[in-house]
C-alpha cells in the first residue's frame, strides 16, 4: 500500500474514532509491520504438474460463479486465464454479465473452452441478482463465489477437491492476499483461523476463496437487501442453521465439524480505486448491510442483543443484554484480558500492548479460544461445580464485568512468581476439562484486568 493510501486511511480512522486511537494504529502499523516480509510463493511447475497428472480426486465439480458489470478488460481476462490455468479440470465458469456495453461478451468471445458459460442479462440486478442468475444455471456439487475483478491461484480448485473429499463440508474456505491493480504485487495475507464461530459473528473472514454445497446455494439463494454483504449473509445464514441444528440436537455435529478451512492462499483479492480491499470508504453500504446480516442472525437465534460497528470498518460487535452466557449454552466460560504496565500478562496475546488491535484486529474480537486467565473468567451454570473440583475454593466470578474485586485465594497466590505459576495451572486445567465436552471458550478483550 502506498504512503498515500496510509495517510487517506489514517485520516479517514481518526475521522471516526479521534486522533489518539489514530494515532495508537498508525504507531502499530509501523513498529508490528505484520507479514512484513509477504511475497506469493505459487506452487512451482513441477507440483503444478502433479496435481495435473493425480486423477485420486475427479468427482467433485465445481461450478465458478461471476456476477459481472462494465468489467475492465484486463480484469476479466485475468480472472478467466486463472480459471482455464486450473490444475483441476472438473469445474464450469457461469459469467453473469450486466453491462450495458460488450466489454465482458467481448472478452469471453475470445476464448474457446467449453467450460465457460457466458449470459447475458437483460438488465443489470446488483451483485446478488446476477449471481442469482447463475446460480439457476449451475450443474456443479459446490460453488465458488468469484468476484469479477479478483484471480484464483493456479492449484486452487485442486485444494480445494482435496480439502473437501471424503469430508463432505457445508463450505470450505481458504487463506487469501491481495494484488495491485495491475495483478503483480502480492501483499496483506490473511491467514485465517480454522472455523471460528464468535470470529465470524464480528466480521467475515471467512470471505475468499470459498465453495458451498450447490443444495445449500439453491435452497438460500442470494439475498438483494444484503448487497455489497451477501456473502456475509450467505454464509451466516448456512451457520445458523447448522448452529440451531446443534442446540436443539445434543447428536448433532457441531459447527465446526462441518466447515473445512484450507489454510493456503488461493485467492488474490485485487485492490484498485474502486475495490473495498483498497478503500474501504467507496463502498460504505457494504458495512450498513453485513451489520444488517447480523442483525438477523442475532433474531434467528433468540438472542436480546444489540449490533453495533466496531472502530475497525467492516467489524461489528454484538452486545447481549446482561451477561453473554445467558444466551449462549454452548459457551462453557468467558474470559479477557489481564494487563500489567499496559501490556497483556498471559496466555493469548502475551506480551502486547493492550491498546494494539493485532493481526488482523483480531485483539479486538471476541472469539473463541483454548485457554483463559482464572483471574478473569466466568463460567456457565452447569460448570461451576467443575471449576470448584478444580481449583478447590468455591466458585465465585472474577469477570471484570461481572466482579471488580478478586477472591481472596486468588490475590495472594497472585503475589508471588510460584502463586502466578499455579494459577496458570490451574486455568488451564480446568478450560481443558471445560473443552473436553465440546463446549466453547469465549475470549471478550473488552473486559479487562489491570494487575
Amino acid at each position: 500500500m502506498s504512503l498515500a493510501q496510509n495517510i487517506k486511511k489514517t485520516i479517514n480512522y481518526s475521522k471516526k474514532n479521534g486522533y489518539e486511537e489514530a494515532l495508537y494504529a498508525a504507531w502499530e502499523r509501523l513498529t508490528a509491520r505484520y507479514c512484513a516480509g509477504y511475497t506469493y510463493q505459487a506452487p512451482d511447475n513441477s507440483i503444478l504438474e502433479q496435481q495435473r497428472n493425480d486423477k485420486s480426486v475427479s468427482d467433485i465439480k465445481f461450478s465458478i460463479l461471476v456476477p459481472a458489470y462494465e468489467t475492465l478488460p484486463e480484469y476479466m481476462k485475468a480472472l478467466i486465464d486463472s480459471c482455464v490455468n486450473q490444475t483441476y479440470e472438473n469445474w464450469e465458469l457461469i459469467i453473469a454479465d450486466g453491462s450495458t456495453s460488450d466489454v465482458v461478451k467481448n472478452v469471453v468471445a475470445q476464448y474457446q473452452d467449453t467450460r465457460i458459460r457466458y449470459i447475458r442479462l437483460e438488465r443489470n440486478e446488483g451483485i446478488a441478482g446476477n449471481t442469482n442468475q447463475a446460480i439457476a444455471l449451475a450443474e456443479g456439487d459446490y460453488y465458488g463465489l468469484l468476484d469479477h475483478d479478483d484471480i484464483l491461484t493456479e492449484d486452487a480448485l485442486y485444494e480445494m477437491a482435496h480439502a473437501i473429499s471424503g469430508k463432505n463440508p457445508v463450505f470450505a474456505y481458504s487463506d487469501e492476499d491481495k494484488c495491485d491493480a495491475a495483478g503483480k504485487r502480492f501483499y496483506d495475507p490473511h491467514f485465517k483461523l480454522d472455523f471460528n464461530l464468535d470470529l465470524l459473528f464480528t466480521n467475515n473472514y471467512v470471505c475468499h476463496f470459498t465453495v458451498v454445497q450447490a443444495e445449500q446455494i439453491k435452497k438460500l439463494g442470494i439475498r438483494g437487501e444484503y448487497d455489497g454483504s451477501q456473502d456475509y449473509d450467505l454464509i451466516l445464514r448456512i451457520v445458523s442453521s447448522l448452529f440451531l441444528k446443534e442446540k436443539e440436537n445434543n447428536e448433532a455435529k457441531h459447527v465446526e465439524e462441518m466447515i473445512v478451512h484450507v489454510p493456503k492462499v488461493l485467492y488474490h483479492w485485487r485492490c484498485h480505486e474502486n475495490s473495498t480491499a483498497e478503500n474501504p470508504q467507496s463502498k460504505m453500504y457494504a458495512y450498513e448491510t453485513g451489520k444488517k446480516a447480523l442483525i438477523d442472525f442475532a433474531a434467528r437465534m433468540g438472542w436480546k442483543a444489540e449490533v453495533r460497528h466496531n472502530k475497525h470498518l467492516g467489524f461489528y460487535r454484538i452486545h447481549y443484554r446482561n451477561c453473554v452466557l445467558n444466551h449462549r449454552p454452548d459457551l462453557a466460560a468467558v474470559g479477557g484480558f489481564v494487563v500489567k504496565g499496559g501490556r497483556i500478562v498471559s496466555e493469548m496475546y502475551q506480551g502486547q500492548p493492550i491498546l494494539y488491535a493485532g493481526y488482523m484486529n483480531r485483539m479486538d474480537l471476541f472469539q473463541n479460544t483454548q485457554v483463559l486467565d482464572i483471574r478473569n473468567l466466568a463460567v456457565n451454570k452447569p460448570y461451576e461445580g467443575l471449576y470448584e473440583t478444580v481449583t478447590g475454593h468455591p466458585y465465585r466470578s472474577t469477570f471484570y464485568l461481572d466482579q471488580k474485586e478478586l477472591p481472596q485465594w486468588i490475590k495472594d497466590m497472585d503475589k508471588t512468581v510460584e502463586g502466578r505459576k499455579q494459577l496458570a495451572e490451574l486455568g488451564g486445567k480446568l478450560c481443558s476439562k471445560l473443552i473436553e465436552d465440546g463446549s466453547r471458550l469465549l475470549l471478550d478483550p473488552v473486559c479487562v484486568r489491570k494487575m
